[in-house]
């Protein structure tokens, strides 16, 4: 017998919690969920494992960062990392699993398989995540988180990350500036010189780049006392470019 909507169980988070509880009970319903899909095999156990740390990870980070707000020892912002040098165009990209060349110990804990870094793969992945996504917006929405990542960025890594894994939208005081693109070279195009005949041919238009434009419609007939100004006949008669010519672009 299909269920309607009706029958659905519907979890509605208490929006007078603190904000650590409030993300607490969030992670911990959405924790439910994964427990609940791991022995079906949907996932696999690996991604299955990895996103369990990386929500009791976050609830850990979220309430640390609030308490140390809190108790006034939280310290300031980390400054943005460097971008990392190009690597040389010879350099082999190191295979997967390997240790790092420049001899830094490999990493604790392997990063998450490439399908499951699409935005919203939670959702995707986990049967029921989308309720807790709604509720995840609804935090957002809390007039008291806007106010707590004012006095701490660092709650950023918290849900930046979420939104990501939940396919929720940042609101525009969560969204980090993006990183000004550097000036791209501009191409120059060497204009040959155009031959004299064209130069100083009647109604040729020179330009400063080089280029020479002229009217060749009904406007290079014009004769006083036609019934319109030059200017007028001119309108729909715009240059054209006759040098250079089509292969020298």
């Amino acid at each position: 017998m299909a269920r309607s909507d009706a029958d659905i169980p519907r979890v509605t988070l208490i929006i007078d919690l603190p904000l650590p509880d409030l993300f607490s009970s969030l992670v911990k319903g959405l924790l439910t969920d994964v427990v609940a899909v791991a022995p079906k095999g949907w996932l696999g156990r690996p991604p299955i494992k990895l996103l369990w740390r990386r929500l009791r990870r976050m609830t850990t980070r979220f309430a640390a960062i609030m308490a140390q707000l809190h108790a006034g020892t939280l310290p300031p912002p980390a400054a943005p990392r460097a971008p990392a040098p190009p690597r040389p165009a010879d350099a082999a990209p190191p295979s997967h699993g390997s240790p790092p060349s420049d001899g830094s110990p490999p990493p604790h804990e392997p990063r998450l398989p490439d399908p499951t870094r699409r935005v919203g793969w939670v959702i995707r992945a986990i049967p029921g995540a989308s309720i807790w996504g709604g509720q995840f917006k609804e935090m957002l929405a809390n007039p008291k988180l806007p106010t707590a990542y004012a006095d701490a960025p660092q709650l950023g890594s918290v849900l930046r990350p979420m939104c990501h894994m939940m396919a929720v939208r940042q609101p525009a005081w969560l969204r980090l500036p993006r990183a000004p693109r550097p000036p791209r070279p501009r191409r120059v195009v060497e204009i040959p010189p155009a031959p004299d005949w064209l130069v100083n041919e009647p109604g040729a238009i020179l330009r400063p780049d080089g280029t020479v434009w002229m009217r060749i419609g009904a406007s290079t007939k014009w004769r006083p006392g036609f019934g319109e100004t030059l200017a007028q006949a001119q309108r729909f008669d715009p240059p054209i470019r006759i040098w250079p010519r089509t292969e020298w672009k």
